[in-house]
């Protein structure tokens, strides 16, 4: 357990961990296609030391001894007694996924016990191929001569260590540092009170360790400075080093940065107001005084613009935090699949709403599987129909507007949309006679609903029919879109889209029986006046005729239980993945609104997604047209 005192020593340890560990991961994944690269096997071995000191400062035993093993293995792989393998690859994920999975059990006080089994099999992945350790022992003469310091032979080794990073950071021999380190973390060279390879190193034996790393990394001379790893006093050693932008970066806590942008978002609000009252004064006096107060509400306009821009970017990270985590995923199920795929990654400085990029890892590991799974065909097969082996899935992200774009494609079949209706069909989802109005579009929506799949069988990738409705409903809750594009024997895309912020959206008001309403003008896709909409009956059913397109129409004053009331417009919406129309009494053109929660004494009303203050000072209901079309598909039939 960590106690209190110790409590921010273990937060940044793990922020430090989680950059290691995903080091370590993208490494390996890049050592598969380039086993020999020195440069990536050197960086592996030194982030997984420098997690293994870490650790065993704070006393995470179990993290310690996986951390070590591994190590190890990696430290064979860098002198070349071991040649990575498929195997040993799998080992050091294993350990990564372990250490990774404990953090949080650490952080919850829980026990956490060592993966004998996970280090045993890495200790004899280690002995496989390994060298004697005499070896080692004579070839520290040899890498002394080689990087010019051979007057240091015939010393300890912990003296030579000590006599080098006391050099001046311009001086010092990183590499050779590096290679004596690793002979002393592997064992090769008996050491003062030396322990078993497998026993735990205790926390005064090793607290200096992450010092030393940062010294060697980042060539900090005060960290340089300080005394050899023997009998070090704790003083020196309160904290395990961070590796920072130096002062390019500041870790602030998310509350704080919740707190300003709900300040802003009230600055926003009252800017609104400030303008309609100012424009009230224009209106009715012209004077000198009235041009001035316009050239300063001209100017904090913009300023305020320009501050609601630079906290929204406080929030926003870049997607490459969450496309980093799928090589991994589409590399383990290529194995489990038998096929041989690449991931080309593409926009990865493209940055998102922290609020959004943190649902989307779920949604975007179903969409990546199936492309993988049920996209990409067999090596074999591939060839025969003249196509390279090994297939491609491209995950990219770009911008358009003001909305950022994540596209999944592949090279494979492509969906057979026959296939899918013929599915939806057996299900009893659609009806002969809808089937036979269906459009390819409205066909391939329909992998989206919840149970559908065309798998013939359940595997353990696929076939349970979830997965897509998962997408499909976390895009809709943040106001995003989804299409599809595919091409029998080509390929298949998927492109989601979402607003570059969830907090602060600009949106259509409308009105229903004189009663004020706001609409997410992303999801607006036409507006047509009454008179001109072509509305007719279906099935009993009211839709709007556009451009030979049947869409379902809606009247928004019945859907909210206030009555029918005159049709003065109606807009057609992009819902989800399908288009619906709704009828509305009068427009007032759109408004930047700040969305507010409705409150736990409300709580969620299915329609509404929250509440604003209109410029004017006007209480707003904010309408979720997704939440409306649930409520009312318990009544109406689609055709």
């Amino acid at each position: 357990m960590i106690n209190e005192d110790m409590k921010d020593i273990f937060n940044e340890f793990v922020v430090e961990a989680e950059d290691n560990l995903q080091k370590v991961e993208e490494n390996l994944l890049e050592l598969e296609k380039d086993p020999q690269n020195e440069e990536l096997l050197n960086a592996t071995f030194r982030a997984m030391h420098t997690l293994k000191g870490g650790a065993g400062f704070l006393g995470l035993n179990a993290i310690v001894e996986v951390a070590h093993a591994a190590e190890d293995v990696l430290g064979k792989l860098r002198s070349g007694e071991l040649t990575l393998t498929p195997d040993i690859n799998d080992a050091i994920l294993e350990a990564v996924d372990f250490i990774r999975s404990s953090l949080p059990r650490y952080e919850a006080g829980e026990e956490v016990e060592t993966p004998e089994e996970l280090v045993s099999r890495l200790r004899e992945l280690e002995q496989g191929e390994g060298a004697s350790v005499g070896k080692e022992e004579t070839s520290i003469d040899d890498l002394l001569d080689k990087y010019g310091f051979g007057h240091l032979k015939g010393k300890p080794i912990e003296e030579i260590l000590e006599e080098l990073i006391l050099l001046p950071p311009d001086e010092r021999p990183l590499e050779l540092i590096d290679e004596l380190d690793r002979i002393v973390a592997s064992g090769g060279t008996p050491q003062p009170e030396e322990r078993p390879s497998g026993e735990t190193p205790q926390p005064e034996e090793r607290a200096i360790e992450p010092a030393e790393e940062v010294a060697k990394e980042e060539g900090e001379e005060e960290k340089a400075k300080e005394e050899p790893r023997v009998e070090q006093p704790k003083t020196e050693t309160k904290k395990p080093p961070i590796k920072t932008e130096g002062e390019k970066v500041l870790r602030i806590d998310v509350s704080k940065i919740e707190d300003l942008m709900n300040l802003v978002g009230e600055l926003v609000l009252e800017r609104n107001r400030l303008l309609r009252v100012f424009q009230k004064l224009y209106e009715e006096y012209q004077s000198k005084t009235v041009d001035e107060f316009e050239t300063v509400m001209s100017s904090l306009d913009r300023i305020v613009g320009d501050l609601q821009l630079a906290v929204m970017k406080t929030r926003m990270q870049p997607v490459k935090r969450l496309f980093q985590k799928f090589p991994r995923v589409v590399r383990d199920l290529a194995r489990m699949l038998g096929k041989e795929v690449e991931l080309v990654l593409e926009g990865e400085d493209a940055e998102m709403d922290k609020t959004v990029l943190e649902k989307l890892e779920e949604p975007l590991i179903h969409l990546i599987r199936n492309a993988v799974d049920h996209g990409i065909e067999p090596p074999d097969e591939r060839e025969r129909l003249g196509k390279p082996r090994r297939g491609t899935v491209k995950l990219s992200a770009y911008y358009h507007g003001d909305r950022i774009f994540i596209e999944i494609s592949d090279d494979g079949r492509g969906i057979d949309v026959e296939k899918v209706k013929k599915k939806a069909l057996e299900k009893g989802i659609i009806s002969p006679d809808r089937a036979e109005k269906m459009t390819e579009k409205d066909t391939l929506f329909l992998i989206f609903h919840p149970g559908f799949s065309t798998a013939e069988g359940v595997s353990q990738v696929s076939g349970r029919g979830v997965g897509m409705d998962v997408v499909m409903n976390t895009v809709s809750a943040f106001r995003g879109t989804i299409d599809i594009e595919t091409e029998q024997g080509k390929g298949t895309k998927i492109t989601l889209s979402f607003p570059l912020t969830v907090g602060i959206i600009r949106s259509l008001l409308v009105s229903v029986n004189g009663r004020l309403f706001a609409i997410p003008i992303y999801s607006v896709l036409e507006i047509i006046q009454g008179e001109d909409a072509q509305i007719t009956t279906v099935s009993g059913k009211e839709v709007l005729i556009l451009r030979e397109l049947t869409i379902p129409l809606i009247n928004l004053g019945e859907a909210l239980e206030m009555g029918g009331g005159n049709v003065g417009y109606v807009i057609v919406s992009q819902v989800g993945s399908q288009k619906v129309a709704f009828t509305v009494e009068d427009l007032f053109g759109d408004e930047e609104v700040v969305v507010k929660p409705l409150g736990k004494i409300i709580g969620e009303v299915q329609g509404i997604s929250g509440a604003t203050i209109t410029g004017d000072g006007k209480v707003v209901l904010i309408l979720d047209l997704d939440g409306i079309l649930k409520r009312e598909m318990r009544t109406l039939t689609l055709v």
